[in-house]
Parts: C-alpha cells; sequence; structure tokens
C-alpha cells in the first residue's frame, strides 16, 4: 500500500505548514488522510518552532523539523504563542542541510509563502507541490491552486469544508496505488462529510505555573479563551464579563479564564468576577501547558484563532465566536462534533478587516446567545 506521484511509490513525504497556529492544527487533516492510505509511510512536518508543542509526540509523525527565524513585526509579536521560548530548533541553513540528509521524496507546502518556497526548493526535494500563483510556482514542481479561490472540488466541498478543503486540494496529484484511485476519487470512498477534521493529542495536565487549585485531574471545567489576535476579532471585555456571570449564576462548574501571550490584555475585571473557590484568571502560559487544559475542559468560549482550532482537533464542545471571518472557511466544524459557532452577520459581512471603525459584528453579539448556544451544546 503506497501513494503514487507519476506511478512513482512514495516512502518519505514531508508536509509543511511554517506558521500561525491555527493552520498548523488544521494541517493535521492532511497528515491523518496521507496516514490512513498508507499506514507504514514516513511523515514528516516543517513548522516554526514556537509552534512545534502542537505536534511534539504526534503518533505516526517521523520527524518534526523546528524553523527558528526571527520575525518583528507587529504580525510576529501579535502571534507569538509560546512565551517561554523553550523550543529549539535550526535556522534556515540549518534546516536546509537537514531536510537534504533526510532525502524526501515529495514535499507538499500548506503555506508557500517565499520562506518556505525557496527553503524546500534549496533543500533539493525532487517533488514539490505547492499552491502560489505568483512567481513562486517556479519553485515548485507542481502547484495545484483551486480555480475559485475558496470554491472547492465539490468532492472537498462535501467532506472538507473551506480552509480543510484548501489544505487538502494539494494532494490532487497523487494515486493510491492499491486501489488505483486518482486522490479525490480515494477521498470520496473512503470518509463520510463531517470526518475530516483536525486531530490533536491529549495530554495530562501537568505545568508548573498552575494555581493551587487548578483541578490535575477529576473535575471538569468551563474555559474561556478571550485573545484574539487582531482587534476586529476581539469579543469585548464588557461581554465577557457577562458571560461570567452568566456562568458562575447557570453551572456548576469552575469557569477558568486563559490569558493570551504577548496580547497585553487586561482581564483584572475578569478575574475580580470570580470567586477563589469558583475559578480563575490562568496566568499566560506555553502552548503546550494551554494545550492541556484545553484536553481536561468540559466546554471552551473562544473567539476566532488558534485556541478555538486547538479545542476542536482536541474533541472538546467548543462555541467559536466569530467576527468579521467567515465560519464557513476557517470553522467548517459544525457538522463534524459538539462545536458550534456564534456570528453576526451586518450586511458587511465577512470582511476579513483586522481594524474596523464601524466594528459592530462581534459587538453586537451578547452573552445570552452565546449562553443559550453553550447551555444547548452542553445538553447533546
Amino acid at each position: 500500500m503506497a501513494w503514487l506521484l507519476d506511478d512513482k511509490p512514495l516512502r518519505r513525504i514531508l508536509v509543511s505548514r511554517l506558521r500561525y497556529l491555527g493552520d498548523v492544527i488544521m494541517s493535521t487533516a492532511v497528515l491523518d488522510v496521507l496516514h490512513r492510505g498508507d499506514p507504514v509511510l514516513e511523515l514528516s512536518f516543517l513548522l516554526e518552532a514556537p509552534f512545534a508543542g502542537v505536534l511534539e509526540g504526534r503518533m505516526g509523525l517521523r520527524r518534526l523539523h523546528k524553523l527558528e527565524v526571527q520575525r518583528h513585526s507587529g504580525d510576529a509579536r501579535a502571534r507569538r504563542q509560546d512565551p517561554t521560548g523553550s523550543v529549539s530548533g535550526g535556522g534556515t541553513l540549518a534546516m536546509v542541510r537537514e531536510l537534504r540528509r533526510c532525502r524526501y521524496d515529495l514535499a507538499i507546502d500548506l503555506f508557500f509563502n517565499p520562506r518556505s518556497s525557496l527553503l524546500l526548493f534549496m533543500a533539493g526535494i525532487p517533488e514539490r507541490i505547492g499552491g502560489a500563483g505568483s512567481w513562486r510556482r517556479h519553485l515548485f514542481t507542481r502547484t495545484v491552486i483551486p480555480e475559485d479561490g475558496w470554491q472547492q472540488d465539490p468532492y472537498l466541498q462535501e467532506l472538507a469544508g473551506g480552509a480543510l478543503g484548501h489544505h487538502l486540494c494539494r494532494l490532487q496529484p497523487l494515486v493510491h496505488q492499491e486501489t488505483g484511485l486518482p486522490f479525490l476519487q480515494w477521498l470520496r470512498r473512503n470518509y463520510r462529510p463531517g470526518e475530516i477534521r483536525p486531530r490533536l493529542e491529549r495530554r495530562a495536565i501537568n505545568f508548573s505555573a498552575s494555581p493551587n487549585r487548578f483541578p490535575a485531574t477529576g473535575d471538569r471545567y468551563l474555559l474561556l479563551a478571550p485573545g484574539a489576535t487582531w482587534p476586529s476579532k476581539a469579543w469585548p471585555i464588557s461581554r465577557w464579563e457577562d458571560l461570567i456571570s452568566e456562568l458562575l449564576t447557570t453551572f456548576e462548574e469552575d469557569v477558568w479564564v486563559v490569558t493570551p501571550p504577548g496580547r497585553g490584555m487586561n482581564l483584572a475585571g475578569l478575574a475580580a468576577l470570580i470567586p477563589g473557590q469558583r475559578g480563575g484568571v490562568l496566568p499566560s502560559l506555553a502552548l503546550t501547558d494551554v494545550l492541556s487544559i484545553l484536553a481536561g475542559a468540559k466546554a471552551v468560549v473562544a473567539v476566532d484563532g488558534g485556541v478555538m482550532h486547538a479545542a476542536v482537533g482536541l474533541d472538546v464542545p467548543t462555541v467559536a465566536l466569530f467576527g468579521p471571518t467567515d465560519p464557513e472557511i476557517w470553522f467548517p466544524y459544525e457538522n463534524a462534533g459538539p462545536f458550534r459557532v456564534v456570528c453576526q452577520k451586518p450586511p458587511c459581512h465577512p470582511c476579513g478587516r483586522h481594524n474596523c471603525e464601524d466594528f459592530i459584528c462581534l459587538p453586537d453579539l451578547s452573552a445570552k446567545k452565546v449562553m443559550a448556544t453553550l447551555g444547548e451544546l452542553l445538553a447533546i
């Protein structure tokens, strides 16, 4: 059993998605699909070091290549996920040498920005699939670009919508050796709608920065993740305060709040609302610790971002709060498990702006609407 490319069996495949936590997590669907088609395939992953914790110890992953980069832009600061800086890796030239030694048959680049495109080209991997429509397409041996942007092939639209399908479409040049089926036909035969989604390894809660009261085992809790990368994705603090008041009155579970790393959010108002015996606001934690906490939650309420995708990947009931972005693209999970979107859709939606002078979509979203969705989800 193997995947073929131009009738040549593939034994070692590298998947690359350098950064952005949510996208790295969504990329796990690509790993799962490739592994189901060939359980003995040597699969490896290339990403920037701060995001490596999300894939550490993953079953079926032979190697995890961690790229060290120094980015100082506002975007880099906003998206930094591991405040401890504990994950180490190699720089660009060291990574080229590392990849060359592994002798991969194929690289599948899900990011295809200049850095990843050049890195895979310099590594000399003989087959490289990307999706760049610019000059970078010349750095790949094959490019797969959906003709209508996010509108996917009908097979993918049904089985894995939005960004999931956008990642999986890169596998279209492959053929499954045992069945002789092209990738999309093989996918149709082996998956049902809602079955393809991100999946992460569950971890025991074990971190040094835990408050003394945080439950290591046993009791489940409700977890809130207010950290937004951009102002337009942030639910106002006053709405979080309303939600916490409702949660403490309605549910018996403790309520804990995840502090977003490097965002500078003032959560003192939220902390003051939660009695010491009912939860609290957690300190800023490393990515691996956040994943451990997510895995133990009874349910998660999160804005559009990496924590939201991680909760889905851990199969934790999730209520996702969406503002300017399109949930059909970035939350294609509602038919895949206990996952729900709450989204106001004014006439300007979706706009995808990072900042908005007429910001109304999230401010107009009430805590009562979120509570109603959460109640329905927990009653299932």
